[in-house]
């Protein structure tokens, strides 16, 4: 699961669980994590999970959210990389989450169901070319077919 980790001035470490739900960052009461700063807007950036990606969204904000020191409006984070608004710094750790086979399937069948395509299709899609299996084709590995 991912965080963003912020350390306090007395060395406290504070780990926000980035998920599906938007976590809003200002220094308005109704945001969801607090940040006393004068250089911070009341809804300043927002950030969370979309699919495999984390996502942090400028909220037009008045200074400025900033990636690894580059403002952004918005941006994917990976993990390691600092996002700053004000004089806050936040550290982004660990993965997203990746998908099952369950999720995959569904949203396989999904598409299925909305597009009218069929299982083969969506394979030759996946796989962008399904060599003939009587020739001696190499097969992705390079390796050719016996």
């Amino acid at each position: 699961m991912p965080f963003l980790i912020h350390h306090k001035e007395d060395g406290e470490e504070v780990k926000l669980p980035i998920t599906l739900k938007p976590i809003v960052l200002g220094r308005g009461v109704e945001t969801d994590i607090r940040v006393e700063d004068n250089e911070v807007s009341r809804a300043h950036c927002a950030v969370w999970l979309e699919g495999e990606k984390i996502l942090v969204k400028d909220l037009r904000s008045r200074n400025g959210t900033f990636v690894n020191d580059a403002r952004v409006q918005e941006a994917e984070l990976k993990p390691g990389d600092q996002v700053r608004i004000g004089h806050f710094q936040f550290a982004l750790e660990g993965d997203p989450p990746r998908k099952g086979t369950s999720t995959i399937m569904r949203e396989v069948e999904k598409e299925m169901m909305d597009k009218g395509k069929g299982f083969r299709t969506i394979l030759r899609e996946v796989v962008k070319q399904v060599p003939d299996s009587k020739s001696n084709q190499p097969t992705p590995h390079g390796k050719p077919r016996r």
